[in-house]
This record gives C-alpha cells, structure tokens and sequence, in this order.
C-alpha cells in the first residue's frame, strides 16, 4: 500500500458494539468531509438529500438505484468514516434487486444501509403529518408493503451481506398508519430471521417520538436499535441521547448540513452579488477560523494523489534503463 493511501475504513460493526454512535445526514464528499472534521465517526448517506443535491427532486423515491451505488462509491472512495446508506425499498418488488443492490453497495464501500417496507407509491404527505408534534398513530395514511415481502427483501439483504461487515438495518414505517404494535412485530421477525441466518441485524421504527415508546419497544425487541433522526421543538431536543442509550438504541442520525451548507453559501452569494466582487467571501474569517487551517477544511486528498504520482513517475526513472 502506498504511503499515501488513506486508512482503513472502521467497520461501523465494530464501532456500535462499543459504543452509541451519532451520525449526520450527508449527501457528497464535501459534506462527508465537514461531519468528519467536525468529529463525527460515521455517516448516512441520506436518500432525501441525494435526491435534492442530485436531480433537483424531492425525496419521494425518484432517484435510482445507479444515482445511490455512484454517490456511495464516491463518498466511500474519499472519506475515512464508516458510511450507512440509505437504500429505501431495495429499489423493486422483487427480493432479487435487493440482493444484488446490497451486493453493488457493499463493492462500493458501505458498512451498512436500511431497507424499509415503503411502497412505490410516496403520496404527498408521507412525511407531512409524521414530522408534527401531537399526530397519533394511524392518523397518517401511509401504506407499506406486507410484512412477508419485507421480509423476503430483508432475507435477501441478509444474504447478500453474509460474510462482510456490512451491517443491514431492518427499517419499518408501518407504524405510522398501522400502529406500534405492528412495527414491533416486524423488528423481531426480521431479529429472528438474522439469527437464523448466522448474520447481524440493527432494526428501525419510523414515527419513534418518546421515552415511552423506546421503552416499549426495548422491552419486545432486544437487539441494537436505531432512533429515527432527532430533532427539536422550542430550543429542546425531542430526546436526548443519553435518554434512549440504555433501551439498546445505539444508532442516532440527524439532519443539519441541509440548513447549514445553504445558509452559508447564500450568505456568500447576497454579498457577491450586491458587491460585484467576492471581498466579503474572500476575507470572511469562517467564526474566527485560523487561515492556515484552511488547507484541511478544503483538502480533497491532495496530497495522497500527488504522492502516488511521483511514485509512479519514480518508478518509470528507474526502469528507463
């Protein structure tokens, strides 16, 4: 391995077996990069971003599964964290092009994905309602496809991931329309199922929203468990972190990069078109960041890629003989 070849990618495995691990929503190598320097120790490759940062389109599954396998191997290909991508219903009816999805993002680099029961058809107020403070389950209507066929994805994933330390995120949005009851006797066939099979399993209910429902669902489904992205109401947190660790929910994702990166770069972009120059971008001081830092907010791997270059180069001296 060349000496300026980046690290080992962490196994995300191994990294929630030891610890509870908070990840950001990120979308490309650039978003990858600020997660990363701001300490971040894994990612999510969000479908809903991709789509929007990718096609101009609402994440209502009209991306395809080619536009997630490249952004993954993209990303995967630069940073050093451990990603989770967001794989929504495997990208078809039929188990088999979950397999061969999970099999293409794992060649890519992946550590793991969620697969979830959605249909193919998103309805205009799929998360709508889901997202307010105070709906009630069954108050949504937002159809999923049956439990067997989930499960028929899920055991393809399973397969697909054998052997590997990707991990498969089992990930149900039943419970909006159907009830938590529902959701939960889907996490522990899926649970069951991994055990079965010989493989690690992490599973998902969307619409979690209290202590209460994270202790119901600890007390039936006993594996890891990931908390759907936290959020805020009135300057609180709807849970804290430290809330939900001690019920098994050792993966928590959120959503900020959206908001920040395109504040940041319509703040730039007012001044530049106001001002007819870029004075204000060029000598803004990023919160009182050191200049000489610059190079490593900015670094897409320079150095690795010059390096290999001369070790190239130096070898056609040496064999020009």
């Amino acid at each position: 391995m060349s000496k300026y070849e980046k690290k080992p990618v962490k196994s995300f495995i191994e990294l929630v077996e030891n610890e509870q691990i908070f990840a950001p929503c990120v979308w490309d190598c650039r978003t990858s990069r600020a997660a990363e320097l701001a300490g971040f120790k894994a990612l999510m490759l969000s479908g809903g971003q991709l789509a929007e940062s990718v096609a101009g389109l609402p994440d209502i599954g009209l991306i395809t599964a080619d536009d997630l396998v490249q952004s993954t191997e993209r990303i995967c290909n630069y940073s050093s964290l451990p990603l989770i991508v967001d794989a929504d219903d495997g990208f078809g009816d039929t188990p088999l092009t979950t397999y061969r999805l999970i099999k293409r993002l794992i060649n890519a680099g992946a550590k793991g994905c969620t697969l979830d029961d959605t249909t193919g058809i998103r309805g205009w107020n799929r998360w709508g309602f889901a997202m307010m403070n105070g709906y009630k389950d069954g108050d949504i209507k937002h159809e999923v496809i049956s439990k067997e066929k989930w499960l028929a994805k899920i055991a393809a994933s399973f397969e697909a991931a054998k052997g590997t330390d990707f991990l498969v995120i089992a990930r149900t949005e039943c419970k909006l329309q159907y009830g938590l009851d529902e959701a939960i006797s889907r996490c522990k066939a899926a649970e069951a199922m991994a055990e079965e099979m010989g493989v690690k399993v992490m599973t998902l209910i969307i619409g979690l929203k209290t202590i209460e429902e994270a202790k119901k669902v600890s007390k039936e489904v006993k594996g890891w468990k990931m908390w759907p992205d936290v959020m805020s109401k009135n300057g609180k947190p709807d849970v804290s972190l430290e809330e939900v660790e001690p019920y098994g929910f050792n993966f928590v994702t959120c959503h900020f990069l959206e908001k920040a990166s395109m504040f940041g770069m319509y703040e730039y972009a007012k001044h530049v078109v106001v001002d007819r120059h870029t004075v204000y971008a060029d000598e803004h001081d990023m919160g009182g960041m050191d200049p000489k830092d610059m190079p490593n907010w900015i670094d897409m791997g320079l150095n690795y890629w010059i390096g290999i270059e001369e070790e190239f180069n130096e070898k056609a001296k040496k064999h020009n003989k």
